[in-house]
C-alpha cells in the first residue's frame, strides 16, 4: 500500500515540475500580454478572458498540487498502531511493551493498511483534480500567449 502512496506522490512531483513549466511560459510572457491589453480591441477582450482564465486555472492547479505533496501525518484514532508513526509520537516504551504484548501485530497492519489507503486515495483524488486545471492552464495559457503574440506583432 505504501507504494500506491509513493506512486501518488510522483505523479503530483511530475505534474508539479510540468505546472512550473507552464508558469514560466506564462511569467516570460506578460509582457506582451500586457502590451495585448493595452489595445484596446475585442481581440484585448479575448486575451483578458484567457488570461484570467489561466490565472483561475493556475490557482487551482497549484491548491490541488500542495493537497497532494503535503505531508499528511494525521490519524482517525487515538490508539496505538506500532506501523503508524504519528500514534507513537507521545507515546513510552512502556506504553508499546504494553501494546505489544495486547494486540496483535495483524491488527496493527491492517489498520496500517486502511490508513494507507486512505491515504493514496486522498492524493490521487488531488492529483485527478489537479491533471483536470493543468490541462485547462496549458489550453487557456498557451491560448492567452498565441492570440497576444498575434496582435503585437
Amino acid at each position: 500500500m505504501a507504494n500506491w502512496v509513493r506512486f501518488a506522490d510522483s505523479k503530483a512531483t511530475i505534474l508539479t515540475a510540468g505546472f512550473g513549466v507552464l508558469v514560466t511560459m506564462l511569467i516570460s510572457n506578460a509582457r506582451t500580454i500586457a502590451r495585448a491589453l493595452s489595445e484596446g480591441c475585442l481581440a484585448a477582450s479575448v486575451v483578458g478572458v484567457l488570461a484570467v482564465g489561466a490565472v483561475l486555472a493556475a490557482a487551482w492547479t497549484l491548491y490541488w498540487l500542495v493537497r497532494a505533496i503535503a505531508p499528511q501525518n494525521a490519524i482517525q484514532y487515538s490508539h496505538l498502531n506500532r506501523f503508524a508513526w504519528p500514534s507513537l509520537l507521545n507515546a513510552t516504551p512502556n506504553e508499546l511493551s504494553q501494546h505489544a504484548q495486547c494486540v496483535d501485530v495483524q491488527t496493527d497492519i491492517w489498520q496500517q493498511v486502511i490508513d494507507l489507503s486512505a491515504l493514496a486515495n486522498r492524493k490521487f483524488d488531488s492529483c485527478g483534480k489537479a491533471v483536470h486545471g493543468f490541462a485547462a492552464l496549458a489550453v487557456l495559457g498557451l491560448a492567452c500567449v498565441a492570440v497576444a503574440t498575434g496582435l503585437t506583432a
